[in-house]
């Protein structure tokens, strides 16, 4: 082997890693994402006060702007976050994690209905609200119910990107090592 073609396999190594690493994209895209469970009900007395929760996970140390919404008689959603009776309140759970409580006051038989939760980039799933003689959550955990992603999903990605990663350093390595050894024998 000449110190030519030794630097020729040096060359091509290099360029190898490097497309490499260009092609693997780690920026693991993050979003607002609500955690409303499908089919949940809530059940109140009238007169009395109901909070929803709407759970929510984000990217940064600022809790995202999240609004409620109602359906109206003819279907379309209403921004109810800032009506009198209607309040909002953010409980942090754990680091980028928290619920979005929606307070009704003085729960009356309008307030009945399909309300939801959500961001600009985000909506959670429809939750039903209906007068009944208890406050309690019900969520039905039918077959149908969507089924909970592990969250051992949400570190693969990295995972890959680093054993990616660690892979392109040895095989940088062992190019350099085989040139330095082809230099030194001056083949």
């Amino acid at each position: 082997m000449t110190p030519k073609s030794c630097f020729t396999i040096l060359h091509v190594s290099i360029l190898a890693a490097t497309l490499l690493t260009l092609e693997v994209s780690c920026t693991d895209e993050c979003h607002v994402q609500i955690k409303v469970r499908r089919y949940t009900k809530y059940k109140a007395h009238l007169g009395e006060e109901l909070k929803i929760d709407c759970p929510v996970t984000f990217c940064d140390d600022t809790p995202p702007e999240i609004s409620w919404f109602k359906l109206n008689l003819t279907g379309d959603p209403i921004n109810i976050s800032g009506g009198s009776r209607f309040k909002s309140e953010w409980k942090p759970l754990k680091h980028l994690e928290g619920v979005l409580v929606l307070i009704i006051q003085n729960f009356v038989r309008n307030d009945s209905g399909i309300y939801w939760c959500g961001s600009s980039s985000s909506l959670g799933h429809k939750i039903n609200v209906s007068v009944n003689d208890s406050v309690e959550l019900i969520t039905d955990q039918s077959t149908t119910s969507e089924p909970r992603r592990p969250e051992t999903e949400d570190a693969f990605w990295p995972f890959v990107c680093r054993v990616i990663g660690l892979l392109v350093f040895v095989a940088i390595v062992i190019a350099m090592f085989v040139t330095s050894h082809c230099l030194r024998k001056g083949v």
